[in-house]
């Protein structure tokens, strides 16, 4: 906080950037990115053999990408997008692994001629598509076989979905199939397997191992994906609002403010309970162990600053209508700190919903949080702003916004410019 009341980064006051680049403005702190990068490698440096990719797709800024790159990570990509990204931020071929439910044939063939080190495939058809491309190309392609995390049960409410998560990777039960089919493809090696997220390394390792003895391979990677998160990450569900709804009827006070009683692993705890699995379940350190995160490096490093244009009373609620919401924060439901950035001393005062200026209802930014009183003209900062928002924004209704990256030294550079109404129409024609 600087004396003036404001929120400041490194002596960087973000009102002034605010005045300087507009709002909607994402800013990144460019320490707490290599920082959070090295606390990752950190946790797994007793084991002799780690690659940390970082996943493109949760924040592909071209210079965050580089940031990740000068700390010595590896890119996991996902689509053609991701690996034209990694390479313009320097990634070489032996240092990206490529992800994906669904790689086109031209996107394998931009992979394999750049010669990426992995492809991780996730079915049959992907197995042969693969393969023909490799033989026509003239290429022996590493391959890692992915594996569904999802499990049957007698009761899962994500049968409502279809079991959304069956889609990713070969089910369990049909993984032999899927290494029998690799094993007989000229042009595919099997050297890696893999899950994600983390979680269900219990299953996993002994899967890996079973895997190895039948059909006697050696598997120099295994890839444990992401899902590490840090601890304050909460989620308010569907759940959670009617909850809160009822005890409001009840003129009872609500709790959606109230820290989450889950209990997250550091990523110390992590690395430690990884590393001795596969002490205790393989018996050796022989292969390299892969992980993929991108929430946990770059989700706390941003703030995402919106200018209050409306304040009004409705239906019993105070609604604070800012200059962006879902259009570059979709996951309105994670509760995160908002700070009033020009007025940081002010108390939490009341019962606050803010919302976006998109004409649709659920445009929220976050619903019943206790803030301070808010005015039009504040400007309310949105912490852990930093994954799944930037790269997945929007241009509905609105040009995307500028992001500024802040470095220790106080030094600020414009890492992406604020679009232009005609940056949203140039690739159209007025025929």
């Amino acid at each position: 906080m600087e004396k003036n009341d404001h929120l400041s980064l490194f002596g960087v006051d973000l009102v002034d950037l605010c005045d300087k680049y507009g709002t909607p403005l994402f800013v990144f702190d460019e320490n707490a990115i290599r920082r959070n990068y090295q606390r990752f490698s950190k946790a797994f440096e007793k084991y002799p053999k780690t690659n940390v990719c970082y996943s493109v797709k949760t924040n592909n800024n071209l210079a965050i990408c580089r940031i990740m790159k000068e700390e010595g990570a590896y890119a996991e990509v996902g689509s053609g997008l991701d690996l034209h990204i990694a390479k313009e931020a320097g990634f070489s071929p032996d240092r990206i692994v490529f992800d994906g439910l669904c790689k086109s044939e031209k996107v394998i063939r931009e992979a394999l001629e750049y010669g990426v080190s992995m492809i991780n495939v996730e079915s049959y058809s992907e197995l042969e598509l693969l393969n023909r491309i490799a033989n026509e190309m003239g290429k022996k392609q590493k391959i890692g076989i992915r594996i569904s995390t999802f499990a049957k049960k007698l009761l899962n409410p994500e049968d409502l979905y279809c079991n959304p998560l069956s889609r990713f990777g070969f089910l369990q039960e049909d993984v032999d199939e899927a290494i029998s089919r690799a094993m007989k493809m000229d042009n595919l090696e099997i050297k890696g397997l893999m899950i994600h997220p983390y979680w269900g390394i219990y299953w996993f390792l002994p899967l890996v191992k079973r895997i190895q003895q039948k059909f006697n391979l050696k598997m120099e990677f295994i890839n444990f994906g992401g899902g590490f998160e840090k601890p304050g990450t909460r989620k308010v569900g569907i759940s959670d609002l009617l909850k809160d709804y009822i005890r409001q009827k009840f003129g009872l006070e609500s709790r959606l403010d109230k820290p989450s009683k889950k209990k997250i692993r550091l990523i110390e705890e992590a690395a430690k309970l990884t590393i001795a699995e596969v002490d205790n379940v393989l018996g050796n350190r022989d292969a390299t162990l892969v992980f993929e995160p991108g929430r946990y490096l770059i989700h706390d490093t941003g703030y995402l600053l919106f200018r209050v244009g409306i304040v009004k009373e409705a239906s019993g609620y105070k609604w604070v209508v800012v200059d962006g919401g879902v259009n570059l924060n979709s996951d309105w439901l994670e509760r995160r700190e908002i700070l009033l950035a020009n007025r940081m001393s002010a108390p939490l005062a009341e019962i606050t919903n803010v919302v976006g200026p998109l004409l649709f209802a659920r445009d929220f930014v976050t619903l019943k949080q206790r803030l301070p009183e808010i005015q039009i003209g504040d400007i309310l900062a949105v912490s852990n702003s930093g994954a799944y928002t930037l790269s997945n924004s929007t241009q509905f209704l609105n040009p995307r916004p500028s992001v500024v990256l802040v470095r220790p030294d106080g030094e600020t550079s414009e890492i992406r410019e604020r679009e232009v109404y005609k940056d949203v129409t140039r690739m159209d024609k007025n025929i």
